[in-house]
């Protein structure tokens, strides 16, 4: 009795290690280099803007409404270091390219703004700009000036 107790716990504990050890679902990317993951994450699919924050001067992030024209656009980095944004109907709305910089940390684009990478996982892109934004409401006319600018996407 009390060796079949023993092999029983033995067995138990024998499978709760290996699943232990094991990443039951690992990302299509976790074992590549970061400059590889970050070019295959960025790349991999076509990018719909769903958020648009600005911070104010104590750090808060505001949401503020996507504009009807940038809800409905589609971004398409390509692996040769091109974008494309596109309208709803297809038709190219710019483009331009993009370097990965600053460790993989940073977006670059058209050499002349950067953004930070806050998020940039299998589904989800968040990039921020630590700058200082004039911000114009569409509605009463009103500018104010942030100090930052976060935009997130998802596939």
């Amino acid at each position: 009795m009390n060796h079949r107790l023993f092999v029983a716990i033995l067995l138990l504990l024998s499978v709760t290690i290996s699943s232990c050890s094991k990443k039951e679902n690992p990302a299509p990317f976790d074992n590549d280099p970061i400059a590889t993951r970050t070019l295959r994450y960025l790349t991999q699919k076509p990018w719909k803007e769903t958020k648009l924050e600005y911070q104010d001067q104590s750090g808060v992030w505001i949401e503020k409404p996507l504009a009807t024209e940038v809800a409905v656009l589609t971004n398409v980095f390509k692996s040769d270091g091109t974008y494309i944004v596109y309208n709803q109907n297809g038709t190219i709305n710019f483009s331009g390219i993009y370097d990965i910089i600053g460790d993989n940390t940073q977006l670059a684009l058209n050499k002349s703004i950067t953004y930070d990478f806050s998020i940039l996982n299998d589904s989800t892109m968040q990039l921020t700009l630590p700058a200082q934004i004039p911000y114009t409401d569409p509605i009463s006319g009103n500018t104010t000036t942030y100090y930052g600018m976060r935009q997130t996407f998802v596939h």
